[in-house]
């Protein structure tokens, strides 16, 4: 599966230190949701009931109304990654395995709707305005911990090539779901600078355990990409604001085994 990363796109409160220029609403834009790495066999499980319990409603899941403007800015964008399906993915925090018996639905004061959650902890929301316009909330059965993001994936995405444009589009849907929890001034200054294409907003990806290059392949070229290190973890900085790299930009992950063979 594509590991998913800790630091991009931070809706909540942790930054990362290494962040060289950042505006001061960008805590409010950016979230740890948005990508979280993890293998299988180096995942802590967490325990989850079966669920027949009511649910409970987590100020990190937006209105239904926020998540459908995200499916709206997803076909406005949709020309970074045309062959690629709006998808959003739940994940624990701190990289624990997901387990079987979540439930999401959609609901508002008289009628639920379910949302089937697939093996690898991704779902497909349904487009329904009345909803919407009805106020309608997102209900997850759950322990605390858990935070979702969208999941952009092209065809030829895979577990060591992320593609830019995938990060484009995934950046321009998070932004329209987020952009209406912001303060009046917070989003006023958002929408003029452009995040999914300015220098002063620095999202970053956790390259996964082990790895120790990262190749961007574009143009017939193979360059190698600056990456930063923090707490032992490595870090890629999302080049959103470099026109260079063409939607079809692939940052190819490498490893000891494959760089030591060069």
């Amino acid at each position: 599966m594509w590991p998913a990363l800790y630091a991009a796109f931070i809706w909540e409160v942790s930054m990362n230190i290494f962040f060289k220029r950042i505006i001061a609403i960008s805590p409010l834009l950016l979230s740890s949701a948005l990508y979280a790495s993890e293998t299988a066999s180096e995942t802590e499980a967490i325990k989850l009931d079966a669920v027949t319990t009511s649910g409970i409603k987590d100020a990190d899941w937006k209105p239904y109304a926020s998540m459908l403007k995200g499916m709206d800015a997803y076909e406005k964008f949709k020309y970074h990654a045309p062959t690629a399906p709006l998808k959003f993915i739940i994940r624990p925090e701190k990289g624990r395995a997901l387990i079987p018996g979540l439930a999401l639905r959609i609901e508002d004061e008289g009628s639920s709707i379910a949302v089937p959650i697939a093996e690898d902890g991704t779902f497909v929301l349904p487009r329904d305005q009345a909803l919407a316009d009805k106020k309608a909330e997102l209900v997850l059965n759950k322990p605390k911990g858990y935070r979702w993001s969208a999941r952009i994936l092209s065809a030829n995405s895979s577990e060591n090539a992320w593609r830019m444009g995938d990060m484009r589009l995934q950046c321009e849907v998070m932004v329209a779901i987020n952009k209406d929890s912001l303060s009046f001034l917070a989003r006023t200054a958002l929408l003029a600078i452009d995040p999914c294409r300015s220098s002063l907003i620095h999202l970053v990806r956790e390259l996964p355990h082990k790895s120790n290059e990262l190749i961007a392949v574009y143009a017939g070229k193979r360059e190698k990409v600056e990456l930063s290190e923090d707490k032992g973890k490595i870090y890629f900085r999302i080049p959103l604001d470099n026109d260079k790299y063409p939607d079809d930009t692939l940052f190819e992950i490498q490893y000891p085994d494959q760089t030591a063979a060069k």
